[in-house]
This record gives structure tokens, C-alpha cells and sequence, in this order.
């Protein structure tokens, strides 16, 4: 670029950035005003003009460059990024700010634009603003609303209210295709209710929430939007028995109507039916659901067990949650048992899953699930783990009826299994100013898709594995590794092996503030038989980092890489990058 085309460019781009920086300015002075909070509650009671303002913060630059012999370059030969991030505590309240430049693109982020206060006092939180509140995983469940909401906590009781925006209106926009989906304003209110002693609980909660039907203008049909409106309703509780007993579950109910538009209401045989079979009413604008679970375990010091308990009813929707697994029900186990004074730990999970609960859709998925680990460290220096898992989900399509023609593959039936195991061994021996280390590494994993109407069957298994020795000399500011990796894969037309050495070497000095470090690896792979190019890798490091001052703290990090690929059938020609990384980074 000329430099007459950069004053260009300045000109066009010169009161974007003037109206940027008055932004900027604006926004800091407003969220000092208002004491524009982060999400995490600040204690009123903790304020005081004692505390004062406090500012902490910090910015890092980073400058980036890269070479390559290759024809085609995978990133640009330069590229710096500057980014910062300040919080500005005034009296207890802090207002975060943060901000990245770069060269290849630029960004300015305040991500706390939104005004959202969480004050809090002994045992009385509100929220203000733009924020979330949870009361359960049926009912309201984080969706974020601009409004208000109270949590009060005294003793024993739990009470907790919102009441806010769910939505924004947004009008249909016929110029821009591309822009957001218009939707209505939402309004929602919230009630929960509750008592807790101990490991006992009880609760219930009520969520409610309704479009405004007046919010936005008309659009075409083609754009499938409706006004909805939601209640519902929630119950839980828990509860220990002997002392070693836990019972605990869950109940919720969901009045959906999804057209508020509708006149009157006609029986829709698609309608969903809750999970206890109710009579009431089901129509296409008017649905009642329904979800509960429950579990019940057993724990003692060597041995526990529990199990749970879940269905969820088909179509089941509430307008307090962005997104809801629905139409499931399963069974889950969970044992675990603590042997050897704790040295030794068995745990595992095994449990059942379907879906299509009320025999309408055209296709049952059933899905088991098994996992277990152990873990064993029989001295303080040995450490020894295995882990294994057994994903796998069954589907049975239903065949089309057909008097003239009968044919077998209009019944699917189909298996996906995926196995995993994994082991690993750690010994730790040596001086406690000189300690040293052997661990290696294995895992095994298999995934198999099967039709019983089929002959072939898709497998594809991988395999990894790795040893290392490592070594710290504590009085001389030096530590090294040496390490050995193999991979090795198969998939139907496809084979691969991967495998190579490498070492790690770090030394600190000037009194532990400069370290230096040196790092290599040489590997070879095989691609269906056929040797690849090996690759080798050398990269030099180096931070220099003072101790803290009154000012702050200073970093700065350099970084170098240098990876060649060989000559080898596949790849005729050698080729190499050259990656480095400068960085400075201070923090007040």
C-alpha cells in the first residue's frame, strides 16, 4: 500500500475512529457513574469509602513472524495483536474493560456493556439489569432476562422472585434476508420457594411467561413465528435416612400454549401426551407435558451406590430454557467402592436410554452405556491407573408397508459400538532436591458400526502410546525430559503408524528470573504402508520475567520454531518453516 492510499484510507476511516474513542470515553465515565458490575455478587456490607477506587489490570503485545520455503504460506509473514483488560473497583463494585488490535483484524469489546449489578448483603442478593437466574432444570433454567430478581436466604428458608425481559421484539425486515428472525417481546416472571436443613431440602417453584402479541407489526406467512405463552410448575426435594441413605427427586409440569392467536381450540391427533397418561385437554395450541426423576443411594465409608431415575415427556418445552433434551427416558447406575485406606478406588456407570416414549415416531433409539476406572497407588511412589468404557446405541426403523412388496432393508437395524481403554503407570524416585519420574501411557479405542442386513461392517480402532523420563536438579535450576511417542490407526482404506523420540531441556538463571528452555522431536509415519515424511521439529524459548515492583510486573517472552519436512515418496521436496513469537506482557 502507497502512502498516498494510506492517507486515503485515514481520511475515510478517521471519524470512525474519532466516534470509537468518543464511545470509549463515554462508556468509562457512564460505568463509573452507575458502578457497572461483573457477574460476580459483590457484599454491600464489605463497601466503604475506606476501600477507595482501585485499578488493576494489564497489556500484552505480541508480535508474531513466519517463513517458509513452500510455495503456499499457511499464515501471513507478520502479525502483531495488542490486548489489554483494566478493572476499575470502586468502593467493593468493579467495572471490567477489555480491548484486542491486531493487524489482520480488530475487535473492541466491552463485554460488560450491559448494566449488571449483583449486590449483596448478609443474606439478601438482587440482581439488576441485564442477568440470569436458575429455580430448576424444568422450569427456569439460566435464560438471561433484563429486568430484576431477589434471592433471600434467612436460616433455614430459600425465597427467590425474578421478573424481566425475556425477549426483545424484533420486526420482520424484508430488505435483509440475512438479518435476525423477528420475534415478540417476552415477558416472564418467576417464584420459588423453599426449606433447607442440613443434606434435607424441599422446594417449589413456578415460572411464567407470555408474548406480547401487539409487539411487532405484520409479516409474511412464510415466516413460521407464533405468539406463545408458558406456566410452569416445579417441585423437588431430598432428603438422608440411617445416615447413610439419600433419596432425592424432581417433578415438574409445562402449560405451553403455542398460538395465542387461535380463536378456538380443535384436537390435533399429534398432539403430546405427559408421561403419566392425564386426561386433560391436548391441542395444537394448547399442550400439557410433564418430566420427573428420582434417585435413591447408599453410602458408606468403603462402599456406595445410587441410582437415578429420569423421563422426560415428548415435545416437552419451557420458555425459561434456551434449549431441552426431550422424549428420553433412562436408567443409570453408579457404584463406587474405596478399599486399602483409600489406595484403592473403584467406580464405574452403567445405565439404559430410549427415546420415542409415546410409540409416534417412526424410529426407536436404544442406547447402553457402561464406564468403570480404577485406580491404585500401593506406595507413595507408584501410581497405577486403568479406565475403560462401552458406548453403544441401537436403532430400529419401522418398515413401510407395502401388500405387493416385501423387502428386508426396509427394516433398519443398526448398531454403533465404541470401546475405550486407557491404562497408565507412574514410579516417582530419586532425592527430594533431585527427583525423578518414568510414566507411560496407553489407550485403545474401537468404534464398529453394524447392520444386521449387511455383511460388511465399518470398524476403525486407534492406538496410542507413550513413555517418558523426566529428571529436576532443584539446586542447579535444571530440568529435562526424554520421550517417546506411537500412534498407530485403522479405518477402512486407510492405515497409518506414527511414531518418534523427543527431548525437553529447561535451565533457570539470574536468580530465577531469566529461563531458558530447548525442545526437539523427530518422527516417521507410514500412510497405508507407504512411507511419509519424516518430520523433524527444534524450537528455542526463552522468558524473562523480574520480580514485582511497585509499578507492576514485566514479562517478556521470546519463542522459536523450526519444523522441516523431508523428501519421501509422497513429498519429493524438502521443506521448512521458521515460526517465532515475541511478547511483552505487564500487569498492575
Amino acid at each position: 500500500m502507497t502512502p498516498g492510499q494510506c492517507y486515503l484510507l485515514f481520511r475515510n476511516e478517521k471519524y470512525k475512529i474519532e466516534l470509537l474513542h468518543l464511545k470509549f470515553h463515554i462508556t468509562c465515565i457512564l460505568s463509573g457513574i452507575v458502578f457497572l458490575n461483573t457477574a460476580n455478587s459483590q457484599d454491600l456490607s464489605s463497601m466503604g469509602f475506606k476501600r477507595g477506587i482501585k485499578v488493576t489490570g494489564g497489556v500484552n503485545l505480541s508480535n508474531i513472524f513466519y517463513h517458509t520455503t513452500d510455495t503456499v504460506s499457511r499464515r501471513d509473514p507478520y502479525q502483531f495483536i495488542l490486548s489489554g483488560n483494566v478493572n476499575l473497583n470502586l468502593f467493593g463494585f468493579d467495572t471490567p474493560f477489555s480491548f484486542t488490535y491486531s493487524n489482520s483484524q480488530r475487535s473492541y469489546t466491552q463485554p460488560f456493556n450491559r448494566l449488571s449489578l449483583t449486590p449483596q448483603y448478609k443474606w439478601i442478593k438482587a440482581y439488576i439489569g441485564y442477568t440470569s437466574m436458575s429455580f430448576s432444570p424444568y422450569t427456569l433454567s439460566g435464560h438471561s432476562f433484563k429486568g430484576a430478581g431477589v434471592e433471600l436466604t434467612p436460616g433455614n428458608w430459600r425465597l427467590a422472585f425474578m421478573s424481566g425481559q425475556m425477549k426483545k421484539a424484533i420486526e420482520y425486515n424484508a430488505l435483509n434476508e440475512a438479518s435476525l428472525l423477528p420475534s415478540y417481546k417476552r415477558m416472564g416472571y418467576g417464584l420459588k420457594l423453599g426449606y433447607e436443613k442440613g443434606i434435607s431440602s424441599v422446594s417449589v417453584n413456578i415460572f411464567t411467561a407470555k408474548d406480547d402479541e401487539n409487539s411487532i407489526h405484520q409479516f409474511p406467512n412464510v415466516v413460521q413465528i407464533s405468539p406463545m405463552q408458558n406456566t410452569a410448575l416445579g417441585i423437588s426435594g431430598r432428603t438422608a435416612l440411617f445416615g447413610h441413605i439419600t433419596l432425592e427427586g424432581e417433578y415438574s409440569l409445562s402449560m405451553l400454549k403455542s398460538n395465542l392467536r387461535l380463536a378456538s381450540l380443535t384436537p390435533d391427533s399429534l398432539s403430546a401426551r405427559s408421561g403419566n397418561e392425564t386426561s386433560l385437554n391436548q391441542t395444537s395450541a394448547k399442550r400439557t407435558f410433564d418430566a420427573y426423576s428420582a434417585g435413591i443411594g447408599y453410602q458408606s465409608s468403603p462402599f456406595g451406590i445410587m441410582i437415578r431415575y429420569e423421563r422426560v415427556a415428548p415435545d416437552y418445552q419451557t420458555l425459561g430454557a434456551y434449549y431441552f433434551n426431550n422424549d428420553m427416558e433412562n436408567l443409570t447406575l453408579v457404584p463406587n467402592i474405596r478399599l486399602l485406606n483409600g489406595r484403592l478406588s473403584v467406580s464405574g456407570n452403567a445405565g439404559i436410554q430410549h427415546n420415542n416414549l409415546d410409540k409416534s415416531r417412526g424410529s426407536t433409539t436404544k442406547r447402553w452405556v457402561g464406564a468403570g476406572s480404577i485406580n491404585f497407588n500401593p506406595t507413595e511412589k507408584w501410581n497405577l491407573a486403568i479406565s475403560y468404557s462401552n458406548f453403544s446405541t441401537y436403532t430400529n426403523m419401522k418398515p413401510q408397508s407395502d401388500p405387493f412388496f416385501k423387502n428386508s432393508m426396509d427394516s433398519l437395524n443398526f448398531y454403533q459400538v465404541t470401546n475405550q481403554m486407557g491404562g497408565s503407570a507412574n514410579y516417582t524416585f530419586g532425592k527430594k532436591d533431585a527427583p525423578k519420574s518414568i510414566m507411560v501411557n496407553a489407550s485403545y479405542q474401537k468404534a464398529a458400526e453394524t447392520n444386521p442386513n449387511v455383511l460388511n461392517t465399518n470398524s476403525s480402532g486407534f492406538i496410542t502410546a507413550s513413555t517418558s523420563y523426566s529428571q529436576l536438579l532443584a539446586k542447579a535450576g535444571l530440568s529435562m525430559s526424554v520421550t517417546y511417542n506411537m500412534s498407530a490407526s485403522s479405518a477402512p482404506e486407510m492405515r497409518s503408524f506414527y511414531q518418534g523420540p523427543g527431548l525437553n531441556i529447561s535451565k533457570m538463571m539470574l536468580k530465577k528470573t531469566l529461563r531458558a528452555g530447548f525442545n526437539t522431536s523427530y518422527n516417521r509415519n507410514t500412510l497405508n504402508g507407504q512411507k511419509g515424511s519424516p518430520v523433524m521439529s527444534t524450537g528455542l524459548n526463552f522468558c524473562y520475567s523480574p520480580k514485582k515492583s511497585q509499578d507492576g510486573k514485566h514479562s517478556i517472552n521470546f519463542n522459536l520454531t523450526w519444523l522441516q519436512r523431508f523428501p519421501s515418496a509422497i513429498q519429493k521436496q524438502k521443506r521448512s518453516e521458521f515460526t517465532g513469537n515475541l511478547n511483552y506482557s505487564f500487569a498492575f
